[in-house]
């Protein structure tokens, strides 16, 4: 902190972001308000974590060459050094918080060019009906401190809940638990006389593993023999869905962690699985931010 070598870097490079060297008197408090010079995301929120990390490795560097009795490197080969490594960063880095007008200034006295923010694209989604004759069944797992429960709701063509469960398996993990969901939602419509069946999940392995595309590891193999059992007297089509669309089922699965508890609805849903479908069936969207 206090060498020639160091107060130079900190110095020039602390300088335009407002952070003078001689107002600490601790090392840690001085690296503490680099940073938190600006927002965490944001282009010179990035370079305030990056530049003193770079000034303490060259700075070690150069203490090695002369412990070693090694030539000194001079100062401006060091800055050069220095500047090489945020040139060399900053395009790489992922901008999406605009930086502070007061500190602008100080990317161009090192030479860099300004990165604007990038705006996260969103992308709008809505329920979908069914196909005609089928009703929808949307089933999520979910695994919380190793503990592992199901949910799922059934709707008609028209989005009405027909049926709706939560279950508690115990100990497990998130894919045994979307895919003992998905077995627990397929044996409610048979047990109900429902066997044409539309299945949308949040999960890309189990709509994969549904369609025989991957390996289903061994200590699920039990689950899946059932449920490829259970399909074999119903009409069913099995879809991957963004886990927004699965909301419903998120809820009723969310319910089986606060229960602890199986249980089954055929009448008496919970009031707020019967809002989230009234939404759906209204087309309110629901916004993804990709």
């Amino acid at each position: 902190m206090h060498s020639d070598l160091a107060t130079y870097m900190w110095d020039l490079f602390g300088h335009p972001l407002g952070l003078h060297r001689e107002d600490f008197q601790d090392f840690r408090d001085m690296i503490w308000a680099w940073f938190n010079v600006a927002q965490v995301g944001s282009q010179i929120g990035g370079l305030a974590i990056l530049i003193p990390l770079v000034i303490i490795w060259e700075t070690w560097l150069e203490r090695n060459r002369r412990y070693h009795n090694e030539r000194p490197t001079n100062m401006s080969s060091i800055r050069f050094k220095v500047l090489n490594w945020i040139r060399d960063i900053n395009p790489k880095m992922k901008v999406v918080k605009s930086s502070p007008a007061s500190l602008r200034n100080a990317l161009s006295s090192w030479g860099v060019p300004l990165v604007q923010a990038r705006t996260r694209p969103i992308k709008i989604l809505r329920w979908s009906r069914p196909p005609p004759g089928y009703f929808i069944l949307n089933s999520d797992g979910a695994c919380a401190d190793h503990i592992a429960v199901g949910g799922g709701v059934v709707r008609d063509n028209r989005g009405t809940v027909v049926a709706s469960f939560h279950s508690f398996y115990g100990s497990g993990t998130n894919n045994l638990a979307e895919s003992r969901a998905l077995l627990d939602g397929l044996s409610l419509c048979r047990d109900i006389g429902i066997d044409r069946i539309a299945v949308r999940v949040d999960s890309k392995l189990v709509a994969s593993w549904f369609h025989c595309i991957g390996d289903i590891p061994w200590s699920l193999a039990r689950w899946w023999s059932k449920i490829r059992e259970v399909t074999q007297v119903l009409d069913v089509v099995v879809a991957h869905v963004y886990r927004e669309l699965n909301t419903p089922a998120d809820f009723m699965a969310t319910m089986g962690i606060q229960t602890s508890s199986d249980q089954i609805f055929q009448t008496d849903f919970p009031s707020r699985l019967l809002g989230l479908a009234r939404l759906d069936r209204l087309g309110i969207p629901y916004v993804r931010y990709r």
